[in-house]
């Protein structure tokens, strides 16, 4: 298995990917049954657009809508999280590191695809248990969460911060309930074998490409 999925993504019928390291483009756009999939030049800002404006677009959230559309954002340790509007069948990557998620790239990216009844699946990333940053940095992923418990209790000038989590609390800000928000686990810097970390591997570190497509008719 080179790629994993989300349950809650497949069950709503939206085809879509996580990849492993060892995975392909190639590999992605045959788990997605499109020839291409759609990417912005990720920024790490809160910008947020459509597939047919991402050509050469500095961005970390793109849009797709219509029949056989396809996107996707790159990741080494960040936030890949996938969005699905099970009204209209369009969809949004996103790439929410720590600076993302602060911008409020979330907001941004399920804000541009609009629509109700929508799903979230959030791929493996850094993991609470490597992912430490300095107080400031700490204090601001919390603030942009609105929730304390995304930070461990500080060590002297160091604390561990849980991007997922806290991608889970803007979801949730956003109207997502948890029965809507779903988890596929991983740490990348903790499981050399199976995922790309900038942080574990820096300038040698590879990206992994997750995606989805559009889904055809409502349900």
């Amino acid at each position: 298995m080179r790629v994993l999925s989300s349950t809650l993504l497949t069950r709503a019928g939206f085809a879509h990917a996580f990849p492993l390291r060892e995975a392909s483009d190639d590999d992605l756009t045959l788990a997605l049954s499109v020839d291409a999939i759609v990417q912005v030049k990720q920024v790490h800002g809160a910008r947020a657009v459509a597939a047919d404006e991402a050509a050469g677009a500095e961005a970390d959230a793109v849009v797709g809508r219509g029949r056989g559309a396809a996107v996707g954002v790159r990741v080494a340790d960040c936030v890949p999280l996938l969005v699905a509007s099970n009204v209209t069948g369009d969809v949004a990557a996103i790439h929410a590191g720590w600076r993302g998620i602060v911008a409020g790239v979330v907001k941004a990216g399920v804000g541009l695809l609009g629509g109700r009844d929508l799903f979230a699946a959030i791929g493996p990333c850094i993991g609470p248990c490597c992912f430490e940053v300095g107080l400031d940095v700490a204090g601001e992923i919390a603030g942009a969460a609105g929730a304390a418990n995304v930070v461990s209790p500080p060590s002297g000038d160091r604390a561990h911060a849980d991007l997922r989590l806290a991608v889970r609390a803007q979801l949730r800000a956003l109207g997502l309930t948890d029965d809507r928000i779903d988890d596929v686990p991983g740490c990348t810097k903790h499981e050399p074998a199976r995922f790309h970390s900038f942080r574990r591997d820096g300038a040698n570190s590879g990206r992994m490409l997750a995606a989805i497509a559009t889904r055809v008719g409502a349900r």
